[in-house]
Protein backbone atom coordinates (compact mmCIF):
# COMPACT_ATOMS: atom_id res chain seq x y z
CA UNK A 1 0.00 0.00 0.00
CA UNK A 2 1.47 3.38 -0.97
CA UNK A 3 1.42 6.53 1.16
CA UNK A 4 -1.58 8.06 -0.61
CA UNK A 5 -3.68 4.91 -0.10
CA UNK A 6 -2.68 4.74 3.55
CA UNK A 7 -3.62 8.40 4.02
CA UNK A 8 -6.99 7.90 2.32
CA UNK A 9 -7.83 4.93 4.52
CA UNK A 10 -6.68 6.72 7.65
CA UNK A 11 -8.85 9.75 6.85
CA UNK A 12 -11.90 7.58 6.22
CA UNK A 13 -11.34 5.39 9.29
CA UNK A 14 -11.48 8.14 11.88
CA UNK A 15 -8.43 10.25 11.12
CA UNK A 16 -8.82 13.80 12.40
CA UNK A 17 -10.46 16.34 10.06
CA UNK A 18 -9.66 20.02 10.52
CA UNK A 19 -11.81 22.73 8.87
CA UNK A 20 -10.15 25.98 7.84
CA UNK A 21 -12.87 28.62 7.56
CA UNK A 22 -11.38 32.14 7.27
CA UNK A 23 -14.74 33.69 6.30
CA UNK A 24 -16.55 32.08 9.26
CA UNK A 25 -19.31 30.53 7.13
CA UNK A 26 -19.53 27.20 8.95
CA UNK A 27 -21.50 28.36 11.95
CA UNK A 28 -21.86 25.04 13.74
CA UNK A 29 -18.19 23.96 13.72
CA UNK A 30 -16.66 23.32 17.12
CA UNK A 31 -13.41 25.09 18.10
CA UNK A 32 -11.68 21.69 18.31
CA UNK A 33 -12.49 20.96 14.66
CA UNK A 34 -12.27 24.41 13.03
CA UNK A 35 -9.73 27.22 12.70
CA UNK A 36 -10.17 30.66 11.17
CA UNK A 37 -6.68 31.65 10.02
CA UNK A 38 -3.60 30.33 8.29
CA UNK A 39 -1.55 30.59 11.49
CA UNK A 40 -4.13 28.67 13.54
CA UNK A 41 -4.16 25.96 10.88
CA UNK A 42 -0.36 25.62 10.81
CA UNK A 43 -0.22 25.52 14.62
CA UNK A 44 -2.94 22.86 14.81
CA UNK A 45 -1.33 20.63 12.15
CA UNK A 46 2.23 21.04 13.50
CA UNK A 47 1.64 18.56 16.29
CA UNK A 48 0.38 15.83 13.97
CA UNK A 49 -2.87 14.03 14.53
CA UNK A 50 -4.68 15.81 11.68
CA UNK A 51 -4.98 13.57 8.64
CA UNK A 52 -7.24 15.74 6.45
CA UNK A 53 -7.63 19.49 6.15
CA UNK A 54 -10.75 20.94 4.48
CA UNK A 55 -10.12 24.49 3.30
CA UNK A 56 -13.40 26.41 2.89
CA UNK A 57 -12.90 29.04 0.18
CA UNK A 58 -16.08 30.98 0.77
CA UNK A 59 -15.13 34.64 0.75
CA UNK A 60 -15.39 36.90 -2.25
CA UNK A 61 -12.65 39.09 -0.80
CA UNK A 62 -9.79 38.80 -3.29
CA UNK A 63 -6.89 38.91 -0.83
CA UNK A 64 -8.38 36.26 1.44
CA UNK A 65 -9.55 33.98 -1.34
CA UNK A 66 -6.22 33.95 -3.14
CA UNK A 67 -4.21 33.46 0.07
CA UNK A 68 -5.83 30.04 0.57
CA UNK A 69 -3.90 28.30 -2.24
CA UNK A 70 -0.69 29.38 -0.48
CA UNK A 71 -1.97 27.70 2.69
CA UNK A 72 -2.61 24.51 0.69
CA UNK A 73 0.97 24.65 -0.59
CA UNK A 74 2.35 25.07 2.94
CA UNK A 75 0.31 22.13 4.22
CA UNK A 76 1.35 19.85 1.35
CA UNK A 77 5.05 20.75 1.69
CA UNK A 78 4.97 20.19 5.45
CA UNK A 79 4.06 16.52 5.01
CA UNK A 80 2.05 16.64 8.25
CA UNK A 81 -1.35 16.04 6.67
CA UNK A 82 -2.35 13.27 4.31
CA UNK A 83 -4.78 15.18 2.16
CA UNK A 84 -6.10 18.64 1.59
CA UNK A 85 -9.64 19.07 0.26
CA UNK A 86 -10.77 22.47 -0.98
CA UNK A 87 -14.46 23.30 -0.48
CA UNK A 88 -15.88 25.85 -2.96
CA UNK A 89 -19.30 26.92 -4.24
CA UNK A 90 -18.39 26.84 -7.92
CA UNK A 91 -15.57 26.15 -10.36
CA UNK A 92 -13.64 29.44 -10.53
CA UNK A 93 -11.00 28.63 -13.16
CA UNK A 94 -8.17 30.82 -11.84
CA UNK A 95 -8.74 29.75 -8.25
CA UNK A 96 -8.85 26.04 -9.18
CA UNK A 97 -5.64 26.41 -11.19
CA UNK A 98 -3.98 27.96 -8.16
CA UNK A 99 -5.19 25.19 -5.84
CA UNK A 100 -3.95 22.57 -8.32
CA UNK A 101 -0.53 24.25 -8.60
CA UNK A 102 -0.22 24.25 -4.82
CA UNK A 103 -1.03 20.54 -4.50
CA UNK A 104 -4.66 20.30 -3.38
CA UNK A 105 -5.73 16.66 -3.46
CA UNK A 106 -9.46 17.18 -4.08
CA UNK A 107 -12.07 19.86 -4.74
CA UNK A 108 -15.56 19.51 -3.25
CA UNK A 109 -18.26 21.69 -4.84
CA UNK A 110 -20.92 22.53 -2.24
CA UNK A 111 -23.92 24.83 -1.83
CA UNK A 112 -22.82 27.29 0.84
CA UNK A 113 -26.45 28.20 1.55
CA UNK A 114 -26.74 24.85 3.33
CA UNK A 115 -23.20 24.54 4.63
CA UNK A 116 -22.57 22.88 7.98
CA UNK A 117 -19.68 20.93 9.48
CA UNK A 118 -21.46 17.58 9.11
CA UNK A 119 -22.13 18.21 5.41
CA UNK A 120 -18.50 19.19 4.83
CA UNK A 121 -17.26 16.10 6.66
CA UNK A 122 -19.53 13.85 4.59
CA UNK A 123 -18.42 15.53 1.34
CA UNK A 124 -14.74 15.26 2.30
CA UNK A 125 -15.06 11.56 3.09
CA UNK A 126 -16.83 10.93 -0.25
CA UNK A 127 -14.29 12.64 -2.53
CA UNK A 128 -12.84 10.44 -5.25
CA UNK A 129 -10.77 10.69 -8.44
CA UNK A 130 -13.54 12.66 -10.16
CA UNK A 131 -13.04 15.39 -7.56
CA UNK A 132 -9.38 15.94 -8.43
CA UNK A 133 -8.41 19.52 -9.34
CA UNK A 134 -7.47 18.34 -12.86
CA UNK A 135 -10.91 16.79 -13.39
CA UNK A 136 -12.71 19.83 -11.98
CA UNK A 137 -10.69 22.13 -14.23
CA UNK A 138 -11.47 20.00 -17.28
CA UNK A 139 -15.14 20.89 -16.79
CA UNK A 140 -14.48 24.64 -16.89
CA UNK A 141 -14.41 26.60 -20.14
CA UNK A 142 -10.83 27.72 -20.84
CA UNK A 143 -12.17 31.04 -22.17
CA UNK A 144 -13.49 32.22 -18.78
CA UNK A 145 -11.80 35.40 -17.63
CA UNK A 146 -12.30 37.48 -14.51
CA UNK A 147 -12.34 41.25 -14.27
CA UNK A 148 -11.85 42.63 -10.77
CA UNK A 149 -14.14 45.54 -9.85
CA UNK A 150 -13.04 46.02 -6.24
CA UNK A 151 -11.74 43.92 -3.30
CA UNK A 152 -15.02 42.00 -3.04
CA UNK A 153 -16.46 42.06 -6.56
CA UNK A 154 -15.46 40.68 -9.93
CA UNK A 155 -17.16 40.09 -13.25
CA UNK A 156 -16.81 36.83 -15.12
CA UNK A 157 -16.47 37.45 -18.84
CA UNK A 158 -16.25 35.32 -21.96
CA UNK A 159 -12.80 35.46 -23.56
CA UNK A 160 -14.15 33.72 -26.65
CA UNK A 161 -16.38 36.78 -27.15
CA UNK A 162 -13.52 39.29 -26.75
CA UNK A 163 -14.26 39.69 -23.01
CA UNK A 164 -17.34 41.73 -23.97
CA UNK A 165 -19.94 39.26 -22.69
CA UNK A 166 -20.54 39.31 -18.93
CA UNK A 167 -21.64 35.91 -17.65
CA UNK A 168 -24.20 35.63 -14.86
CA UNK A 169 -24.37 32.94 -12.18
CA UNK A 170 -27.07 30.94 -13.96
CA UNK A 171 -25.10 30.77 -17.24
CA UNK A 172 -21.91 29.87 -15.37
CA UNK A 173 -23.58 27.02 -13.43
CA UNK A 174 -25.47 25.62 -16.42
CA UNK A 175 -22.81 25.90 -19.12
CA UNK A 176 -19.47 27.63 -18.58
CA UNK A 177 -18.42 25.73 -15.44
CA UNK A 178 -19.61 22.34 -16.74
CA UNK A 179 -18.76 19.99 -19.59
CA UNK A 180 -21.64 21.63 -21.51
CA UNK A 181 -19.28 24.49 -22.40
CA UNK A 182 -18.00 22.29 -25.26
CA UNK A 183 -21.33 22.83 -27.09
CA UNK A 184 -21.40 26.62 -26.59
CA UNK A 185 -21.36 28.69 -29.81
CA UNK A 186 -18.67 31.01 -28.43
CA UNK A 187 -16.47 28.05 -27.49
CA UNK A 188 -16.96 26.41 -30.89
CA UNK A 189 -16.40 29.63 -32.89
CA UNK A 190 -14.35 31.99 -30.70
CA UNK A 191 -14.06 35.65 -31.78
CA UNK A 192 -10.79 36.32 -29.97
CA UNK A 193 -9.40 38.77 -32.53
CA UNK A 194 -9.80 42.52 -32.32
Amino acid sequence: MNHAEACGRQAVRGGKLLLVDPAGIVGDASPEDCVFSTMQCLERTAGGGVSTVAVVAGSNEQAQRFALPDLVGLLKRSGRVCRVVVVVTHRHRVLLESFRRNGADFVAIMNFGRLDSTGIEEAVMRVCAEDSPDRQLALVCPFLNYSVIDARTELTVCGAYRNRMVLGPQRLRSCCETAAHAQCDQFLKPRCGA
